[in-house]
């Protein structure tokens, strides 16, 4: 579920282009000074979005620099830190040690148990620092993983009553990364929760919908497939869901980096779905069926008034 959290670049300026390539080397380099230069492989855009979201709400010092590194060791790459780029590194280990044994798990795959076992010394230091949110992590995934197994066994079995509601996995995962979102405990920290929880619901619903044709030649389980979800009503159900993490992301007093953050939640958590979309219209124009891919109504009126001016 990683790889949606990030901002559509075209819509920025050079100028916040370069603010927000300085967070997520920032975030880079946290994860390498923190944990050591293998660690920087779990780098995410995901956790660069939470890094300056927390950056705008708190306002910490920055540090600010400009070195060669590992994986730039020619040029000099311009970069950012702070609390709470350092709160995003950590976040990014725990996220990634576990997408890895979920991977082992349901994939036997020999690379994410090797990573995952090269992530656990870092990841045993971000649960002593954060305990709260490695808990809420390690519960959140183990109850998603039971969700997903019991509705599974109830469509196998034919006994769909005995399935949990279709959207239960994807609420757990919101509040699981609402909890991730809520940094401190403190004033601020209900409205943090309140958006992570949003976007964590949309990015898995946007995850299941992309996943829907695999998972139904596969077998495995979605909510999507088993609904018999037709794609104008998945569409209108994602964009219920980005306007609701919008509207909790408007609530917060944000200013710096906001046209940055915006273009994320109003645009850039839709380019994987609209990539498949035109790819799937391309597929269907030249086998001669009508197919057109639109760009969401949410992202089209939202995203033209959180850029007006």
């Amino acid at each position: 579920m990683f790889g949606y959290v990030m901002p559509r670049m075209e819509d920025l300026t050079q100028e916040e282009r370069e603010r927000y390539h300085e967070a997520y080397c920032g975030v880079c380099r946290a994860l390498s000074e923190r944990f050591g230069q293998r660690c920087r492989v779990a780098l995410t855009y995901d956790m660069t979005f939470l890094a300056l979201l927390l950056g705008s709400l708190y306002e910490p010092e920055e540090r600010q620099g400009s070195k060669r590194c590992a994986p730039h060791p020619v040029r000099p790459h311009a970069y950012l830190g702070s609390e709470c780029v350092d709160y995003a590194a950590d976040m990014t280990v725990a996220l990634v040690y576990h997408k890895c044994l979920d991977d082992w798990r349901d994939d036997r795959s020999g690379w994410a148990r090797t990573y995952a076992f090269l992530l656990e010394k870092a990841y045993c230091e971000v649960g002593a620092r954060h305990p709260k949110a490695c808990a809420a992590i390690e519960e959140g995934l183990a109850d998603i993983g039971r969700l997903e197994e019991t509705a599974a066994a109830a469509v196998s079995s034919g006994n769909t009553a005995a399935a949990p509601p279709p959207d239960a996995a994807a609420n757990r995962f919101g509040a699981l990364l609402g909890e991730v979102f809520a940094w401190r405990d403190d004033f601020w920290a209900g409205g943090l929760r309140s958006l992570g929880a949003k976007l964590g619901k949309l990015v898995y619903v946007m995850d299941a919908a992309l996943d829907r044709e695999d998972d139904r030649a596969s077998g495995s389980y979605n909510p999507l497939v088993v609904l018999d979800a037709q794609p104008q009503d998945v569409r209108e159900d994602l964009e219920l869901l980005a306007a609701d993490a919008a509207a909790a992301f408007e609530k917060l007093p944000l200013e710096r980096d906001v046209r940055v953050l915006r273009s994320v939640l109003y645009a850039g958590v839709w380019q994987k779905y609209y990539a498949r979309e035109a790819k799937e219209a391309k597929k269907a124009k030249k086998a001669g069926q009508p197919g057109q891919a639109k760009e969401p109504t949410h992202v089209q009126e939202e995203h033209q008034e959180a850029y007006r001016g």
